[in-house]
């Protein structure tokens, strides 16, 4: 598994960070130590020594239980979180525009760096530079293209 921009940015391989990085990338979802220390690229033994340091500092919270297995997920309460969450997005928000940038394209270009077949995102685009009309056209508009 490749790196992440936030862990190749930092240049830190902590175990601490990637875990936290996993769960960043997939902070909707609760998940398992096995499920987390696989998305993290950990072995189960490097996830248990770190895990008392996620734990003491409330870096991540349990959710449920499923059968034996705890279920774990991101504090996003905890100010620590917060602030990494804001970097994570800050990262990925410079090099974005950075790749915009060196290839000199316009905002009408952006859904080539989103990913392709993002019809929505070129609908957002057109709807937000278009000049002001009928807006319950242009909101009908783009709620067609999202579907």
């Amino acid at each position: 598994m490749d790196e992440s921009l936030f862990i190749r940015v930092l240049g830190i391989k902590s175990p601490v960070l990637k875990v936290l990085d996993f769960l960043m990338d997939n902070e909707c979802f609760d998940y398992s130590k096995t499920d987390i220390a696989e998305g993290a690229n950990l072995s189960r033994a490097t996830l248990f020594k770190a895990w008392p340091k996620l734990e003491a500092l409330d870096l991540i919270t349990a959710t449920r239980s499923v059968g034996q297995a705890k279920m774990y997920r991101l504090n996003k309460k905890n100010p620590i979180v917060k602030k990494l969450m804001e970097l994570d997005d800050t990262i990925s928000e410079y090099f974005a525009l950075k790749y915009c940038d060196s290839r000199a394209c316009s905002c009408n270009d952006i859904s080539d760096v989103v990913g392709p077949g993002q019809d929505l995102i070129k609908e957002i685009i057109k709807y937000e530079s278009d000049s002001p009309s009928d807006e319950r056209d242009r909101n009908e508009q783009l709620l067609l293209a999202n579907e």
